[in-house]
């Protein structure tokens, strides 16, 4: 686990990120930043696309289902819930970035990511 502080070492983060990579092993990347206060989907942070520019990785998309019930923003300890984790399609940074909008490669990746995982919500159960 490599814990990002977004304002003040996200540099650090994503260096051990791409050392990770480079070494060939798996990842797990949350690119929203931080939990939702209110358990909506939030804006994916462009450096998912940093961390995964130029290697040849496949990021595979992934909406977990019920975390902010059983634990919401403010709550010390989770409570019992039901969790479902979803897996989309794999995707390959290079070729999702080349249709996607935003002025930079970063930008564009975060989007296309953003939207795959906004895709495997669509089908969510409603749990509460």
């Amino acid at each position: 686990m490599i814990p990002v502080d977004p304002d003040r070492a996200a540099g650090a983060g994503l260096a051990l990120g791409r050392l990770v990579l480079e070494r060939g092993n798996c990842l797990v990347w949350f690119p929203e930043g931080s939990r939702s206060a209110d358990g909506t989907l939030q804006r994916f942070l462009p450096g998912i696309g940093a961390l995964v520019e130029g290697h040849a990785v496949p990021v595979i998309p992934v909406f977990i289902d019920g975390s902010f019930a059983a634990w919401p923003v403010g709550r010390r300890f989770p409570r019992l819930g039901r969790i479902e984790v979803r897996f989309g399609a794999p995707l390959l940074p290079n070729r999702v970035a080349e249709g996607a909008v935003g002025r930079s490669f970063d930008e564009k990746f975060a989007a296309a990511l953003q939207a795959a995982v906004a895709a495997l919500a669509a089908g969510r159960s409603s749990r509460g």
